[in-house]
């Protein structure tokens, strides 16, 4: 999964839902795209979306039978016209670029259509890219979704300042909130913190899970007021009140900067602020974590979806659709200079790629296997809410198991429009 917030992330899901535009040949779609022209709709603009449009120049350089068209806008124009689109199925995309949390959704709304006639016996295929990335984009047994990219919430360090307050943390290559707590008391009396709370919802949901927490309950409505989301809360709240944190309204990235904080949980999309850093060492790593016998690293991972249209689309456009997934497998390099991971194995063939610091996540099996994809439907408005909560919980502000009852509530109520 891209990416910034999970709320974003699913406005812009439901905007891809109805990309997908029909062409007839001969005439252009609702944007000017030619029905020679595979049309494509993305909620990344700046530099992510630079990146993208000139990974499809190159596709398109190679001369294929269907080029590809990239519009990219931004997410609320995209979710705007996403939406009217896909429900009357028409001025949709061929293709549009959706965040695996909205798949189920769009699926229940009856705005998706099926890969699997058009991928059957092609290189599309579930074993040629990372596992948990391809079973998000399977809804049912039906496969909803291609895998693009894979943003994830990873963790940088101070190499520098680790091997003074916590010289033994990366001997087992992971660093656990045990090890984070002993640096942060080494560190406390020199000014230097151990551990950010940059973006609440991503450091939430890695440790929930760490902790044996599940998305849903036995009936498969979303649960977070429970037990695990108030322990969260408690360690989150005993590294605050330690010292061992960055405090509310504090800048830990600068902070990280100015090597005054050991440990800064961030996006893999942060990479190009980390190779501005001239004055120390710093590497990536997995998120912190809770427990080494369940290694959770959350990511997300953005999905090709093709939406329902009334409008036909040729089978040599579909051909071409194809066409372009297989492309893509190996040919991803400026994609992921943004700091994202390929959810295609082929990629593992690209020295390039491999030198790139985010590429632990793929280089290994263990690496694969702790990859957790959050894509359960409604989790967004979860952490949408939980945003917006979480430091008066972990400041004391606002009673935790409270607060977690409010945010069920709310969650509930929008599960049921």
């Amino acid at each position: 999964m891209k990416l910034k917030k999970v709320a974003a992330c699913l406005l812009a899901a439901v905007m891809s839902v109805s990309l997908l535009a029909g062409c007839g040949s001969g005439g252009k779609g609702s944007d000017g795209a030619k029905n020679d022209e595979i049309l494509l709709w993305s909620s990344a603009t700046g530099p992510d979306g630079e990146r993208i449009q000139k990974t499809i120049n190159a596709y398109n350089d190679t001369n294929p039978d269907f080029k590809v068209k990239f519009v990219s806008m931004q997410a609320d124009t995209f979710n705007t016209r996403l939406s009217t689109a896909g429900r009357n199925g028409k001025g949709v995309p061929d293709l549009a670029l959706v965040a695996s949390e909205s798949l189920p959704t769009y699926n229940s709304q009856g705005m998706l259509a099926s890969w699997d006639d058009m991928i059957a016996d092609t290189e599309v295929k579930k074993e040629n890219y990372v596992e948990s990335a391809w079973e998000v984009g399977n809804l049912g047994g039906v496969q909803y979704g291609v895998p693009a990219t894979m943003g994830s919430w990873v963790m940088y360090y101070n190499e520098d300042l680790m091997k003074k307050y916590a010289p033994e943390a990366m001997d087992d290559g992971y660093v656990t909130f045990e090890e984070i707590e002993k640096a942060g008391e080494a560190a406390k009396a020199d000014g230097i913190y151990s551990y950010a709370n940059t973006w609440s919802m991503q450091n939430y949901s890695n440790i929930y899970l760490q902790m044996g927490g599940e998305w849903l309950d036995a009936e498969g409505k979303i649960s977070v007021n429970n037990d695990v989301s108030t322990a969260v809360i408690e360690e989150l709240k005993k590294l605050n009140d330690s010292g061992y944190m960055v405090p509310n309204g504090e800048d830990a990235n600068k902070m990280f900067m100015n090597q005054k904080l050991i440990f800064l949980p961030e996006g893999t999309w942060m990479l190009s602020n980390m190779e501005g850093i001239k004055d120390f060492t710093w590497k990536e790593t997995f998120v912190p974590q809770w427990d080494l016998d369940n290694i959770v690293q959350c990511s997300g991972v953005d999905q090709f979806a093709i939406m329902n249209t009334k409008e036909e689309r040729s089978d040599e456009k579909l051909k071409g659709m194809v066409a372009f997934m297989e492309w893509l497998q190996g040919n991803q390099l400026e994609w992921v200079k943004s700091g994202a991971n390929p959810s295609a194995l082929a990629m593992l063939e690209n020295e390039e790629y491999l030198a790139m610091p985010q590429s632990f996540l793929l280089t290994t099996e263990e690496g694969r296997e702790a990859i957790n994809i959050n894509a359960a439907e409604g989790l967004s408005y979860v952490f949408s809410e939980y945003d917006t909560r979480a430091w008066d919980m972990i400041t004391g502000v606002a009673d935790s198991g409270e607060t977690f009852n409010e945010i069920q509530k709310i969650v509930d109520e929008k599960m049921k429009k």
